[in-house]
């Protein structure tokens, strides 16, 4: 395989995992006090501090057919989408959007 075509090909991977990270965007965020806040974040991104404390959990995470939070982690639901937050940083962990 030539260097030009295997170059090519990585190029490829790199922005398909690059565009496949963006479609778990969240497109509205609810900050409380602030109103709604036209902003995009997805997996690894970090989510307001209030969103990692205890009391935002989203405690109905089984019966809305979501994967168990690790002990350090919790969902919460922010806009149109349940997001599984670290609470040590605060980092987005998973994305799912919330069925109609």
């Amino acid at each position: 395989m030539s260097r030009t075509l295997f170059a090519s090909l990585c190029i490829t991977g790199v922005l398909l995992s690059a565009a496949s990270t963006a479609a778990f965007a969240i497109e509205v965020l609810q900050t409380p006090g602030t109103g709604a806040q036209m902003v995009s974040l997805g997996k690894g991104d970090r989510v307001p501090p209030n969103y990692a404390l205890p009391e935002s959990a989203f405690t109905g995470w089984k019966a809305a057919g979501l994967k168990q939070p690790d002990i350090d982690s919790q969902w919460v639901q922010m806009g149109d989408s349940f997001v599984l937050v670290r609470r040590g940083n605060a980092v987005i962990q998973d994305v799912q959007p919330i069925p109609k």
